[in-house]
Formats: structure tokens, C-alpha cells, sequence
């Protein structure tokens, strides 16, 4: 066809939601062929002032021996810019706020034609929060029972153990052994091994059974799935001691008597059971609201959630330079998935329930938390750092004050029994 082809009519860009599953709005964008056509023309003007056929000077060449040379080229690049020109437009028309950039689908037009396409956008949510008050959860308390203190008081004496000469001339599986190793490509001096404990080393424990002081023989193992054999030398047997639980052990610990350890090991326990018991309430009352509320995520957020799970237990587990392994990545994104999801629930719940409560941070509530954060550090340059950095995440940690009195909010009116 030619520069002149006869024009489908239509009257103007056409918008159209299409579908709705969750937070995906599918909406269809029709182009007139006249603003096609114009788009079409002026691309082509500005492609012809640049083009370099054989045969002319830059810009001299036909226009319409430019549309022949460039013709697959000039269907992509105006078609991109009207996708850039009226995806946005048509997000507005429809009232639509993106969440993350749309996808564009089935995008095509023919000469003479409109241009077609369809926008698929990601938006928030609409809540409506319900079932908020009068959340009835259990509350279960974990009082420092005598058995309880008397556990934690072994696990201090074990925590304090020391290593001596057995007097046992062969190794049992109560000892410790000290040995030097060679392998075909590995040794060790000086190693400890715990008899009672499985090893790394397959058969390293099994070899070294029944072994005396100073006796060197060669016990095969398993190394990283392999077959190998190290020549061992035993250079110590050790047993644990542990101390007894006695005033002198009290001391050594910071305290006049037994008496007194104790009484601040069950406080400390008191606690962590109180802090316990706290924690699981929270986790009760958040998946009360979560499951009373069934609200759609948008996939790219859930997936930004994952990915923000993943690296936080990452660097828990594996330090700033450690990787996963891509087993163990996708096994890790199958367990933390729901977590990931109920966390981004909760984040479109509160602020939901903040504003049928009108909650908000006050300008007061913002002033304590500066003081609070001031008064963790000590250096004035620091202090400085603390003021410049809330500045400019003033609204940001609005909002986190915001949720923290929602929630205070709603455990106010939560109906809270005691566990049996």
C-alpha cells in the first residue's frame, strides 16, 4: 500500500478494561488509524532527514523509498512510542495506579488500520477491613518451673566445662580425641574430636574407637561423598568436667551464692517466658486479622517481598558474602512464600484500619521517636546523621508509628484467655 492509504475511522483512543483477577487490571487500547498514520508520517520525516540509502544524501532520499527501506523498523519504533504515549494515558482514564511497570500483550496494527494492544497493570488492593475488634486469641505462659531452672542451670555448668587428661588409655565414646591426620589431600594437627557427636568426616569417630594414646593407624572415611583414608595419630584422650554447682562456680559467675544465681536465672527466664508468651499473642492476633481478611496481593510485590526475605536470611545464616545454591534458593522460596505474603497483607491491613480510626503519627509521637533514636548515640556528629537521616524518611517512619498504634489499637480490644 501506499503513503495514501484509506484510513479505517474510528473517533478517538479507546480504553477498555478487559479483566480483573485480584490486583491484575487486563484493559485494551485502540489507536485511531489517523493518529497511526500521524505518527507513522512524522516518524518517517524524521527517519528520512538521517536515512543513508546508496544512492542519495542524507535526507534527500524519496520518503517513499524510505518507508521500503525501513518498513519493519518504522512498524516497531512507532508502535513502541504509541505504547509509551498511551499506556499511561489510559491508566489515568481508567483510574488505574500501577504497582510495578505494566506488560504490554497481542500488541499489532496493519496499514490503514487501528493499532491494537493490551495493558496488563498490577494495583493495590481494595480493603475494607472487618473483624478487627474483639480479636479472641490464648494466651499461654511459661512459668521457670524447678525442672526448668535446673535445665537451664546444667546448660550453664556445660557452658563452663573444661577439657582434661582422661586417665583411660583408649578412646571411648565419652572423650574427646586430639589427633594429627594426613590424607591424600588433606591434614591436621592438633584436631579435637567429640566421640559423642557425629562427624563431618564419615567413619572418622568409628576409626578412632578403641585407639590408644600415641597409637597411629589408617581409617578409611568419607570425605564429601568420596572414599579416602587417613593415617591418624592420636596425641590426647580428654573427658569433660563440668563444675560443680557450688559457690565457688557462683562466684566465678559473678554471684555470692548458688542461691543467688539462681534467683536471677529464674527472673531471667520469668522474662524470656513473658517476652515468649508476648510474641506468640502478636502472632496469634496478626494471623487473626490475616485470616479474617482475604486480600489479593499483587504478584511483583510478593515477589519483591520473597526476594527481601530471602537475602535478610541469607546474611542470618550466611554472612554478606554467602550464596545459596539453586536448590536451595527454591526450597527457601517455598517456605518463606506464605510469610512473605502475610507480611504484605498486613502492610495493606493496617494503614486500611488506621484510616477507619483515624490513627495517625502526630507531630509528638514523631518528636519522641527522634529523641529515642538521639538518645542511642553519643557523638555529636552521629546525633547530626540520626537528625538528617529522619528528616528524610520522615514519612516513611509516619507510617511505621502509624501501624505500631493500630496495632496497640487493636490488642487494646483483643479478647485475651489463659491458656489451661
Amino acid at each position: 500500500m501506499g503513503l495514501f492509504t484509506s484510513l479505517e475511522k474510528t473517533d478517538k483512543v479507546r480504553y477498555k478494561k478487559v479483566k480483573e483477577e485480584g490486583c491484575v487490571v487486563t484493559f485494551s487500547v485502540e489507536i485511531p488509524a489517523a493518529q497511526v498514520q500521524d505518527e507513522t508520517h512524522n516518524y518517517l520525516l524524521r527517519l528520512q532527514q538521517r536515512a543513508k540509502i546508496p544512492g542519495f544524501r542524507p535526507g534527500k532520499a524519496p520518503l517513499d523509498l524510505v518507508k521500503k527501506e525501513f518498513t519493519e523498523r518504522a512498524r516497531e519504533d512507532v508502535l513502541d512510542g504509541l505504547i509509551r504515549k498511551y499506556v499511561p494515558e489510559g491508566m489515568r482514564e481508567l483510574n488505574l495506579h500501577p504497582v510495578a511497570v505494566p506488560t504490554v500483550e497481542d500488541a499489532s496494527y496493519n496499514e490503514g488500520k487501528p493499532a491494537r494492544f493490551q495493558v496488563l497493570v498490577e494495583v493495590p488492593p481494595q480493603v475494607i477491613p472487618k473483624d478487627y475488634t474483639k480479636v479472641a486469641v490464648r494466651r499461654k505462659l511459661y512459668p521457670a518451673s524447678e525442672e526448668a531452672l535446673a535445665a537451664r542451670l546444667e546448660e550453664l555448668r556445660e557452658a563452663n566445662a573444661r577439657l582434661e587428661k582422661a586417665a583411660e588409655e583408649a578412646i571411648g565414646k565419652e572423650h574427646y580425641a586430639v589427633i594429627d591426620y594426613t590424607g591424600a589431600k588433606t591434614k591436621g594437627e592438633a584436631e579435637l574430636v567429640d566421640m559423642s557427636c557425629e562427624q563431618v568426616v564419615n567413619g572418622l569417630a568409628e576409626g578412632l574407637l578403641g585407639m590408644a594414646r600415641g597409637e597411629t593407624k589408617d581409617i578409611t572415611v568419607e570425605i564429601n561423598g568420596k572414599g579416602s583414608v587417613l593415617k591418624v595419630t592420636v596425641k590426647e584422650i580428654k573427658r569433660k568436667i563440668l563444675p560443680a554447682l557450688d559457690g565457688e562456680f557462683a562466684k566465678d559467675l559473678g554471684f555470692n551464692t548458688v542461691e543467688e544465681l539462681k534467683a536471677k536465672l529464674k527472673n531471667v527466664m520469668e522474662d524470656e517466658g513473658k517476652a515468649k508468651s508476648e510474641r506468640e499473642l502478636q502472632q496469634q492476633i496478626e494471623q487473626s486479622l490475616i485470616n479474617s481478611n482475604h486480600i489479593p496481593l499483587p504478584p511483583s510485590l510478593v515477589e519483591a517481598q520473597l526476594e527481601h526475605a530471602l537475602e535478610r536470611f541469607r546474611r542470618q545464616l550466611l554472612g554478606e558474602q554467602g550464596r545459596w545454591s539453586d536448590k536451595q534458593s527454591d526450597d527457601l522460596r517455598v517456605k518463606l512464600k506464605p510469610k512473605a505474603e502475610d507480611e504484605l497483607r498486613l502492610s495493606y491491613l493496617l494503614p486500611a484500619i488506621a484510616q477507619l480510626e483515624k490513627i495517625k503519627a502526630s507531630d509528638e509521637d514523631l518528636e519522641l521517636e527522634l529523641e529515642k533514636n538521639l538518645s542511642a548515640v553519643e557523638e555529636a556528629g552521629k546525633k547530626e546523621e540520626v537528625r538528617k537521616m529522619f528528616e528524610e524518611r520522615r514519612e516513611a517512619i509516619a507510617d511505621v508509628i502509624r501501624d505500631r498504634k493500630t496495632m496497640a489499637f487493636i490488642r487494646g480490644k483483643t479478647i485475651i484467655t489463659e491458656a489451661a
